[in-house]
């Protein structure tokens, strides 16, 4: 029971970004000296997605208001807390502190896949 309802608030959450027509828009980089690890473009989408994602529940988690006295409220919004941890802690690992050129191609790319105007990488 708890699966199917995960999988269902996994599900809103998806529709919700795809139903306000968010924009995907390519991580923030710095510039460093020396040796910075290259991820494929592969990967780079899926660091744009994961990243956007992330970005997208912070910013609904910081409208929400909860009613403590709701247990349910509180579990959702604890379950929406855990999958925002579980992204930035796969970001961080998998693509922080890597480059890649495809980065702005990447989320191109995914603004199209979703009927969403494309941005200029230039």
């Amino acid at each position: 029971m708890l699966v199917k309802f995960l999988s269902i608030l996994t599900a809103c959450i998806s529709l919700i970004g795809v139903a306000t027509a968010q924009h995907y828009t390519a991580p923030p980089t710095s510039t460093t000296m020396g040796y910075v690890p290259v991820i494929s473009d592969q990967q780079m989408e899926q660091c744009v997605e994961i990243y956007n994602q992330a970005k997208w529940l912070d910013e609904e988690l910081s409208r929400t208001y909860v009613n403590q006295y709701s247990s349910y409220e509180v579990n959702a919004y604890n379950q929406k807390i855990n999958q925002y941890q579980q992204w930035t802690n796969w970001f961080n690992q998998n693509c922080a502190g890597k480059q890649s050129y495809s980065a702005c191609k990447a989320a191109q790319e995914l603004n199209r896949k979703n009927g969403l105007p494309e941005q200029s990488c230039y």
